[in-house]
């Protein structure tokens, strides 16, 4: 690996006797793959005892694991059910800087403001689900956040409203309404060097002033947006000090009402403190911890009042018609009343949160339901995955059955039932059975509705 030979010389000022160590891991040890099992599917427990590889548990991140690169881990059925997510393990190990207790609380209200691809999302999605949490993830640039709802859809989450603006328009939107903020802020990415050429390729001087100074306009866009008493999380994937202490210095000073406090036990006792006085700040080190390079700072905003005013609700409520035939389709496929419907583009979407959704910008909102065709719903891949173990007719299926492979493919598959209408498709972990999709059943047939885009041949 052919480091620019400025970055060296910052690293060396950086890290004195240590880079020497830090050089050696980075340029002539592999790169670390990792997953995070998803929670809101299927337990760490469970998922360990049936895992088809073998898994290294990352010790500050619960339900963290290191996969090796021939596993296959990315390419297996489970992937395809969402029953984890492929992620570095410096970047799981960002949310999990968070204290334990925060995640007892009821109803938290969560922002995820550079959102794309999703590691972190669904991660936070999936902690404050159990008690009625809600997390917004917006992404900026249009392709990406398109990508994220699609990892939201594949791990099944119904809490989550993905938004696709400026970060200004949030911070409008949502004045001191969140308990926790995350910036993970586009940023130099000298972390990713072991894993991205173009990294190095592009990386000098001048760009790293550059992303400082984004960085800037986002944390002020940020920072409108905490509650008090409310925490933000402001991360990168970079060593360099004008993105990491320089920056959690500018909002100590700008932001005189937010303080820096320590990070969760687990993560500070696998990392470095941050530089000069700002201790409390974690970095990860190739030559120190298991994972690409990250840099973590936890700040709390003080209690007091909230002045500002949420954006007006924009949702559009659903037409006598559509809501009857809602109705019909929640009572067919689930055997229950529906709440919390309305459109959200072409979609009916379930949406059922105290939280308003924003006149524009909005990518998808809970579980996209399905699509109004003629008086029926065809159903959205989505909800298959939220809420296929709720189905009344269900197909279930081991991983390394052949109609897995064919599914999986887009095919028909037979199926032993004279059941018939539509069906969500599930896979065994064990006791547990996740969603992986779903089709419509007749005559012992199934009528494959895998999305095309996702469909693996």
């Amino acid at each position: 690996m052919n480091l620019p030979e400025a970055f060296e010389n910052r690293m060396k000022r950086l890290l004195g006797g240590e880079y020497a160590a830090f050089r050696e891991a980075l340029c002539h040890e592999d790169p670390v793959k990792g997953l995070r099992v998803n929670a809101h599917k299927v337990t760490a427990e469970a998922f360990v005892q049936n895992a088809p590889f073998a898994l290294e548990p990352i010790p500050y991140v619960g339900g963290g694991f290191i996969v090796s690169e021939d596993a296959g881990a990315g390419k297996h059925p489970y992937h395809h059910a969402g029953a984890y997510y492929m992620q570095d393990p410096g970047a799981m190990a960002t949310v999990a800087a968070v204290p334990s207790a925060f995640w007892e609380r009821e109803t938290l209200k969560i922002l995820d403001l550079c959102a794309a691809p999703g590691g972190k999302t669904t991660q936070l999605a999936a902690l404050c689900a159990p008690r009625g949490g809600v997390v917004v993830a917006n992404e900026y640039v249009s392709a990406r956040s398109r990508i994220l709802a699609g990892n939201v859809e594949r791990m099944g989450l119904d809490n989550v409203l993905v938004t696709n603006v400026d970060s200004k328009y949030i911070g409008g939107w949502y004045p001191d309404c969140f308990d926790l903020v995350v910036v993970d802020a586009p940023c130099s990415g000298e972390g990713m060097y072991r894993k991205n050429d173009l990294a190095i390729s592009e990386w000098s001087p001048e760009n790293v002033t550059m992303c400082a100074e984004r960085q800037k306009e986002i944390i002020n866009n940020a920072a409108r947006t905490v509650a008090p008493g409310g925490y933000l999380l402001y991360s990168t994937c970079t060593y360099s000090t004008e993105e990491n202490e320089e920056m959690v210095a500018y909002i100590l000073e700008k932001y005189p009402d937010f303080h820096l406090v320590p990070c969760a036990s687990g993560v500070a006792e696998h990392t470095a403190d941050g530089v000069g006085d700002l201790t409390l700040c974690r970095r990860f080190y190739p030559h120190l911890c298991r994972g690409e390079g990250q840099f973590v700072a936890l700040l709390k905003r003080d209690e007091g009042d909230a002045f500002g005013n949420l954006v007006k609700d924009a949702r559009t409520p659903l037409g006598k018609a559509d809501a009857a035939v809602a109705a019909d389709f929640f009572g067919e496929t689930l055997g229950r009343k529906p709440t919390g419907l309305f459109m959200c583009g072409n979609n009916i979407s379930h949406f059922d949160f105290d939280l308003p959704i924003p006149p524009f910008g909005v990518v998808a909102a809970g579980a996209a339901v399905g699509e109004v065709r003629k008086g029926r719903i065809t159903p959205h891949h989505h909800f298959f995955m939220t809420y296929g173990t709720d189905f009344v007719v269900k197909v279930v299926l081991d991983a390394n059955d052949l109609a897995v492979t064919k599914y999986l493919a887009g095919e028909e598959i037979a199926v032993d039932s004279t059941a018939s209408g539509y069906a969500a498709v599930l896979l065994r972990v064990g006791e547990t059975e996740i969603p992986l999709g779903g089709g419509k059943l007749s005559g012992g047939r199934l009528k494959n509705y895998y999305p095309k885009g996702l469909r693996v041949r």
